[in-house]
Parts: structure tokens; C-alpha cells; sequence
């Protein structure tokens, strides 16, 4: 896809979208520059800019161009504190409990809770986010994240199809090599 547009740089430093129209300029910034406003990293920020929480205004120099105003309101937007209970910290041994949130990074949360956890951490989760939320991730990246089992049990409890696993899922060595 190509796009027709101009670059400047402000006098604050920042980079002005201009549009060949003569429409009005507007403040973009890098990925980059968004995960440093924004304390994320680089896939939570494609994350948010896939779900449309961030607007794209097209890419330039092979990076996407975000508006700096919708990263500038994100940041200032207070994130709902959703701790994780210390009961689930077997359940992510490389990371801190503590600076996990239920709600930042519920793809991570989800897959664990429903491959790994026991009955009263899934009724924790279903009782912090809500069945669509669990649906859709089962739908998208449940194929990708969860065991064959997991999510061949969470699909019929949840009445969901997941996309298809990926090639090198569905292989399977033991059988080709007869064991």
C-alpha cells in the first residue's frame, strides 16, 4: 500500500504529518517512541495498534506512523490495577506477580490459567474478565498458546472454533517415526 505524504519535523522536535491536499498537519510518532510514552514493548504496542486502540496514518521509512495525540492520551489514561493473586505465581515463574495485570496482559494471563490452573484460578479469571474475553482469545491465539488438550477441552466448554493450528503443530513425530 502506498501513501502520498509529507514529513517534517516540529519545532518541539516531534514529526508533522503533512498532507499533499494542503489538509491540516497532524503530530505522528514512531513505534518507537510510542513504547517509550507509553512503557510497553514493541508487540504491545502493534497489539494496541491491530485492535484500533491506536490510530495508524500509514507507514514511512518501514515504520508505522501512530498519531501522537491518541499515544499521548493513552499514557495519561490511568490503567486499571488488576493484580494477579500470589496463589497463581507457580503459573508464571519467569515474571514478577506483582507487576503483572489482568487486564495489560490477559493473552499471557488466560493462556496460563487455562492450560496450567486449577478449578478455583479459572474461576478467578471468569470471574475477572468475562466470557467474551476468554472466548475470543480461545478463537484467535488459542491454538498457538494452548496444549492440544486444553484447548480441545476450553473449545467445547466455550463453544468456540479455533482457527486452525499452525503446520508445525499438527505434525506429529512420534507417529511418522512409529513409536
Amino acid at each position: 500500500m502506498k501513501y502520498d505524504m509529507l514529513l517534517a519535523r516540529s519545532d518541539s522536535g516531534g514529526w508533522l504529518l503533512l498532507d499533499p491536499a494542503g489538509g491540516k498537519p497532524r503530530e505522528v510518532c514512531t513505534v518507537k517512541e510510542a513504547c517509550r510514552s507509553l512503557s510497553l514493548s514493541r508487540r504491545q504496542v502493534y497489539r494496541l495498534l491491530s485492535t484500533g486502540v491506536l490510530a495508524s496514518h500509514g507507514k514511512a521509512f518501514g515504520e508505522w506512523l501512530l498519531d501522537s495525540a491518541g499515544v499521548e492520551r493513552l499514557s495519561r489514561a490511568p490503567s486499571a490495577a488488576q493484580p494477579i493473586p500470589a496463589r497463581l505465581a507457580p503459573l508464571f515463574p519467569e515474571y514478577e506477580v506483582s507487576k503483572l495485570n489482568a487486564g495489560r496482559d490477559r493473552t499471557v494471563v488466560i493462556s496460563r490459567v487455562l492450560d496450567r490452573g486449577r478449578l478455583e484460578d479459572i474461576r478467578w479469571l471468569l470471574r475477572r474478565l468475562s466470557k467474551g474475553d476468554v472466548s475470543k482469545f480461545i478463537e484467535q491465539d488459542g491454538s498457538r498458546l494452548l496444549s492440544r488438550r486444553s484447548l480441545r477441552l476450553w473449545s467445547l466448554v466455550f463453544e468456540v472454533v479455533p482457527k486452525a493450528l499452525p503446520k508445525w503443530r499438527r505434525a506429529d513425530p512420534w507417529r511418522e517415526a512409529g513409536l
